[in-house]
């Protein structure tokens, strides 16, 4: 009994010290991740996280295809239902040509987007552009957040430093070390203060890529001041609304009525997430509607100091296909083939059989199916 009151006594002084410490975000990483089996974030966490709940206004169903079906040969399958895939959507020429779900995830069911939120938020701070919110991507980050403090020396990064990973930003990106900044930003309950703690000057502002959660932080904070209302909201009117979400999506918070992590955490159905693609790769449009500008949407795609990112979208270099996508933490993926005129959802649990060694390894095997797709076409 005498030992059962002690290891009480040690957990309740140990939870007091991380409490009253810089770590103190721990508590709530512990209790939304550990404590329910995982070592990082995982697909469906949003039931462990304050959501903001963003209803459907203007649904609008996707066309399905009565003269293409395409299916998925064993040299994909096999991969694709070992690292856990429960949803993948393929759209050529704007129709539905196949569509499979795994487990319980069904049209209805809505998973983490991860990283793939940051081209979207990218997609909205170029919307605010257009609409006058924002003077250009060349602002500094400081016209909108004044309080931000640039160290002495360092020239200020601008709005396009942020989307483009060349800020430069003190930061390190790790997703398996709960002491890192990373994971301070996903279980801290307040987002703005952190990423408003990390400030620039790992290298020079704009001279190299370093790919950094913080710079869409960054970049979420400065779109949320510039409207004038949280960032969610205005992405289910100004986007969500306008491609025509059917089911109802959500955004992590840090709290409960905070602030959106915009670097991540869009939660949203298999279908919507391809109708974002499907807005980019129809150069910005909407049916006959430009919702955002396609001379953006041109250059957002191409390499933007790495061949491998541009405003927010990835490239994958070494295939044949030309190709850009909207990419989030364990193969979320929104692939856009502008030659076969396809794009490519998937939603899973893994990108790989290694993390770290095969991150883009499922994005690089279906754009191999998609090109012997084109090739037996």
């Amino acid at each position: 009994m005498k030992s059962l009151k002690r290891i009480v006594v040690i957990i309740v002084v140990l939870l007091v010290v991380i409490k009253l410490s810089p770590y103190e975000y721990l508590i709530k990483g512990v209790k939304n991740t550990y404590l329910k089996g995982y070592t990082s974030a995982h697909l469906y966490d949003r039931a462990y996280f304050d959501q903001r709940e963003l209803p459907v206004i203007l649904p609008k169903k996707l066309a399905v295809s009565d003269s293409i079906s395409l299916s998925i040969d064993d040299e994909l399958r096999a991969p694709l239902e070992r690292i856990g895939t429960k949803g993948m959507l393929v759209l050529q020429n704007d129709e539905v040509v196949f569509e499979e779900y795994w487990d319980e995830h069904d049209t209805t069911a809505i998973s983490n987007s991860f990283s793939s939120a940051k081209s979207v938020i990218t997609l909205l701070t170029q919307i605010a552009v257009q609409d006058g919110y924002i003077g250009s991507w060349d602002d500094p980050v400081t016209d909108y957040i004044p309080e931000y403090k640039i160290p002495e020396g360092i020239t200020t990064p601008t709005l396009r430093h942020l989307s483009t990973m060349t800020a430069g930003l003190q930061f390190d990106e790790n997703y398996k070390n709960p002491f890192n900044k990373t994971a301070k930003l996903y279980y801290s309950d307040d987002v703005v203060a952190t990423a408003l703690g990390i400030p620039p000057g790992k290298f020079e502002t704009g001279s190299q890529w370093e790919y950094q959660s913080a710079c869409t932080q960054l970049l979420t904070i400065a779109l949320s001041r510039a409207i004038g209302e949280s960032v969610s909201s205005f992405a289910n009117r100004e986007l969500f609304a306008k491609v025509g979400f059917e089911v109802p999506a959500t955004w992590h918070l840090d709290r409960s009525g905070g602030f959106e992590l915009g670097y991540c955490c869009l939660n949203a159905a298999v279908r919507d997430f391809a109708k974002l693609g499907m807005l980019v790769s129809n150069h910005g449009y909407v049916d006959s509607n430009a919702v955002i500008d396609s001379v953006f949407i041109s250059y957002a795609q191409v390499g933007y100091k790495s061949p491998y990112y541009g405003h927010s979208f990835w490239i994958y270099p070494d295939v044949e296909a030309r190709n850009y996508s909207f990419r989030g933490l364990n193969g979320q993926l929104i692939i856009i083939l502008p030659d076969y005129d396809m794009i490519i959802t998937r939603v899973g649990e893994k990108a790989g059989d290694r993390y770290e060694g095969d991150f883009r390894s499922i994005g690089r095997e279906l754009i191999k199916q998609a090109e012997r797709w084109n090739a037996n076409q």
